[in-house]
């Protein structure tokens, strides 16, 4: 009885052991997690996830992207790159107990990363790259104590990382780019045990890199790709001794950070293929084991950093007679490694000659550094030469007859340097070229015909430089007409600022896919054609500073954003799809050229148009115009008047506070983009009182308020005297005289300072002012020199410590000490005085190439992408201004005390025969200039 009993429980057993317990609630929680889902664009998930497809709650296998293993469990959801949207329920997934694999790259999910997700702990493979998941991440994600590889790039978290990745001791790959998150980054490196792949590139992690080797050994065993780039990092580069435990490390990516320092040797990383130190502050000679024969680099970039010295070549040489083997420095720095593909070394301060052998590089960046002589090194260079650039150098010389190093170039760029004479015939015949800028030259001759038929190039950049002759684009039944190809792939044409001449060729029409015209500042001349109009793709029309004459043809291309005609002789009525346009695309010049309005071109009558109407009415207009502007004229005096009138008054109470010789006060800039901001304190008391003068120097000798009080200053856009006072009353003299006290504006601390406003003058009392000046802005702009004695970049210049000198009407001059000592004078220029790049990189080489004694030399100039970040640099001469050579300290007294000036006959005479003697060397110098012209 007791036999049969058992058996028949047997029985009832066997059904539910032959059961997969785990499938239904994998069924259950994919179902839930599916209601996230809203869309699904491909139709393969929301279609296919049915559970009527699946016999007895068993494994879902024919649901798009589900794996299961043998038991019926689900071990895997893949999803990636559907275009999935929905806001995703990681909690309804916490019942799948086997899922090992969950991957949903690649889609548009959003949602947050719940705590509970710690409790997966079956899980191996997480991948929630290029979504939209936000918040914080869970500290709990460090109890996933099988996961190998978690991917959380491309979202949206933010927040402190958690701490404790030293619990996944199987993690291999860490990938967390471009989020919000931050950290420590020397803590987190010290918490990773077995990590082969670490991308952190993208965040708000900060910190240094000068870490313990005990902290970095367990991650630098292991290590074969990091990836540091784009953080907050800052402090020195890995020490020697760190880096020679990183055996395995192949891929190293610290750049565009704030690291500083000099780099060690690389010589024991004997697999390092690629590494990327660019856009960071790091300083001295460069490493020259990176381009030896004993390094496998492939890449180097080293870019936007303060390295300098000479370029030199360093070489093994072996006495065989003593058997001592010894370095052998040359004079010209070569590249031996046969592995070097990549070579940037573009925005430093290297100078020296330009290497005669770069070994097997493909692409050469050497831009923006002080590299000078020829270019004849380049005719030893090696043939597998693709990219070139070696523009903002001090090179010289013509352009080399390459030959086979032309055969693979797709782009060469050798801009804004001294180069001379033609161009030569084979540079229209590279079969690959693609890019071609040559601009900011001294280049000669008529333009190669071969470069306006080239079925390959697509940007072509000449401007500035001396071309002359024709656009050889032949004009039809001609003999010698050019043949062109049924395509031409032409995207960018920059002709301006030369000195060409002829018509406008109608073949430019077979250009279609030009996107940029830019024949300005030429002699072009005739009219222009009509099928102009017919290039869909173009965005920029720059004809200006030409001898145009005829209508404006219609321009209908929806794509046209800017356009310039003026200073030509154009007449007519401007087209109606062109009225878009500002006033200024149109004038100066064009004085027949007719405006929808009736007002024709500046010299023209209203009655131009044929219309007695319209005539009349615009007649009403100028009498109207004429009227309002002279009311506005005398109201815009009388506050003239009164503006000046209250900042001599302002100046008078201003010098009452302080006696004996002033010398500049010291200002520290953060940066030279744009000067930068103030800094204050918001809980501390400003007890002084601030004035702006338009005549005086920020002085130093000044006194200032006690630590805990602090000055701050601020100027508006428009370059209005400001005054400030909190907290005290007004000084005295300030009440006898009727100077302004506290009121002025409400200033807010980190207004930016603008270079056109007057400058600080201040009461003081007993400590010397420090005006913190920061900038939150990274340096994104180009340091050029016009010699090559000098050897700083565009760091140190921001880093120097600056004064304020003199203001006038093109901008504001400062004093600013390198750290090498050297003082230079820093003109930073008015907004709005300075429009092209071009013209003012030439008028600058212009006014710095004229040696007179009595002028101080241009040392060069600072070009920032923004239009208010233009400097001009010179040595700063010790000395007083040429207000004390002509009046002495009893005049300026005597101002104050409103008696006559008194200005010594001799002192006046000494300056009249310098001034002389000035434009005398000038007369002499134009006249030794047209003599050797004709």
């Amino acid at each position: 009885m007791a036999l049969r009993s058992l058996l028949f429980f047997s029985f009832l057993l066997l059904p539910a052991l032959g059961q997969q317990p785990g499938g239904s609630d994998d069924l259950r929680s994919l179902l839930e997690f599916k209601k996230g889902f809203h869309d699904d664009p491909s139709g393969l998930v929301l279609a296919s996830w049915n559970p009527a497809s699946t016999a007895g709650g068993g494994c879902p296998s024919s649901w798009h992207g589900v794996a299961c293993d043998g038991n019926g469990a689900v071990v895997g959801v893949a999803l990636d790159g559907l275009g999935l949207n929905g806001n995703l329920k990681f909690a309804t997934l916490l019942g799948m107990r086997s899922l090992r694999n969950l991957s949903l790259s690649g889609n548009n999910f959003t949602g947050r990363l719940v705590p509970a997700i710690g409790a997966m702990t079956s899980l191996q493979h997480l991948d929630l790259s290029g979504n939209r998941f936000y918040g914080p991440i869970p500290e709990r994600i460090t109890e996933l104590w099988g996961l190998v590889y978690l991917n959380l790039s491309y979202n949206g978290f933010s927040g402190v990382f958690p701490s404790g990745l030293w619990k996944l001791q199987q993690l291999r790959v860490l990938d967390l780019r471009s989020n919000a998150l931050r950290g420590d980054v020397g803590a987190l490196l010290s918490e990773l045990r077995n990590v082969e792949h670490l991308d952190l590139s993208y965040n708000e992690f900060y910190g240094g890199l000068s870490m313990g080797l005990a902290n970095l050994s367990s991650l630098a065993i292991t290590a074969k790709h990091v990836n540091l780039s784009s953080n907050k990092l800052s402090g020195v580069f890995f020490t020697g001794e760190s880096l020679q435990l990183f055996k395995n490390l192949e891929i190293l990516d610290v750049g565009d950070n704030q690291l500083t320092g000099e780099l060690s040797s690389f010589e024991a990383l004997t697999n390092l293929r690629v590494l990327h130190a660019g856009k960071n502050q790091l300083y001295g000679s460069l490493p020259l084991d990176l381009v030896g024969s004993s390094m496998a680099l492939v890449e180097l970039d080293l870019s936007g950093n303060g390295f300098t010295g000479k370029l030199l070549i360093v070489s093994v040489a072996t006495d065989l007679k003593y058997g001592v083997t010894v370095l052998v420095v040359g004079p010209i720095f070569n590249i031996n490694s046969t592995s070097l593909k990549i070579l940037n070394l573009s925005s430093n301060a290297l100078s020296g000659s330009l290497p005669s052998n770069i070994g097997s590089c493909s692409t050469l960046d050497l831009s923006t550094n002080m590299i000078s002589g020829d270019l004849s090194p380049m005719q030893k260079w090696g043939a597998m030469l693709e990219i070139v650039d070696l523009s903002s150098n001090l090179l010289s010389g013509s352009l080399p007859n390459l030959t086979s190093q032309f055969e693979v170039l797709t782009s060469i760029k050798i801009r804004n340097n001294s180069l001379l004479g033609m161009l030569p015939s084979v540079v229209g015949g590279s079969p690959k070229l693609s890019v071609l800028d040559l601009s900011l030259n001294n280049l000669t001759g008529p333009l190669l015909p071969s470069l306006f038929t080239s079925s390959s190039l697509t940007y072509l950049n000449l401007s500035g430089n001396h071309f002359t002759g024709t656009l050889p684009i032949q004009m039809p039944h001609s003999t010698e007409s050019l043949v062109l190809p049924s395509v031409l792939h032409m995207e960018f044409l920059d002709l301006y600022d030369n000195s060409l001449s002829g018509p406008l060729p109608a073949e430019i029409v077979q250009m279609q896919k030009l996107k940029l015209l830019d024949l300005g500042k030429n002699s072009f001349s005739g009219e222009i054609p009509t099928e102009i109009g017919k290039l869909p793709d173009l965005e920029v029309l720059d004809l200006s500073m030409n001898h145009f004459k005829g209508q404006i043809p219609d321009m209908p291309q929806p794509s046209l954003k800017s356009f310039n005609v003026s200073y030509n002789d154009l007449s007519g009525l401007v087209p109606e799809n062109l009225r878009k346009f500002r006033d200024d695309s149109f004038h100066p010049g064009n004085a027949l050229l007719v405006l929808p309005n009736g007002v024709s071109g500046i010299d023209s009558q209203p009655g131009f148009i044929n219309n007695e109407g319209q005539g009349h009415h615009s007649k009403s207009r100028v009498r109207i115009a004429i009227i309002v502007g002279s009311i506005g004229a005398v109201v815009l005096i009388f506050f003239i008047f009164m503006a000046v009138y209250k900042i001599r008054t302002q100046e008078l109470c201003g010098r009452n506070g302080f006696s004996g010789h002033t010398s500049g006060r010291d200002v520290k800039l953060g940066r030279f983009i744009p000067p930068n901001f103030f800094r204050s304190h918001k809980n501390d008391a400003v007890t002084s009182s601030v004035s702006f003068s338009n005549d005086h120097l920020l002085t130093s000798a000044a006194q200032a308020m006690p630590a805990h009080k602090e000055i701050v200053t601020e100027t508006v856009e428009r370059g209005f005297s400001v005054s400030r006072e909190v907290g005290s009353e007004a000084p005295s003299h300030c009440a006898r005289d009727g100077c302004a006290s506290g009121g002025g504006f409400n200033l807010s601390p980190g207004f930016p300072l603008n270079p056109s406003a007057p400058f600080v003058n201040a009461d003081f009392t007993d400590q010397p002012v420090v005006l913190d000046v920061y900038s939150p802005d990274r340096l994104a702009g180009e340091l050029f020199f016009l010699d090559t004695s000098l050897a700083f970049n565009a760091e140190n210049l921001s880093r120097a410590p600056a004064e304020v000198l003199g203001r006038s009407s093109h901008g504001t001059s400062y004093k600013a000490t390198l750290h090498t000592g050297h003082v230079l004078t820093v003109k930073w220029l008015r907004v709005g005085l300075v429009r092209r790049k071009k013209e003012f990189a030439k008028e600058v080489k212009r006014i710095g190439s004229i040696q007179h004694p009595n002028i101080i030399p241009l040392r060069g100039y600072y070009w920032g992408p923004r239009e208010q970040e233009r400097l001009i640099l010179s040595d700063y001469v010790y000395g007083d201004s040429l207000a004390l050579h002509l009046h002495d300290a009893r005049s300026l007294n005597a101002k104050r005390n409103m008696e006559t000036l008194e200005v010594t006959w001799n002192r006046k005479r000494k300056v009249g025969k310098g001034e002389g003697d000035f434009q005398k060397a000038g007369r002499r110098e134009r006249e030794e200039k047209l003599g050797a012209q004709e």
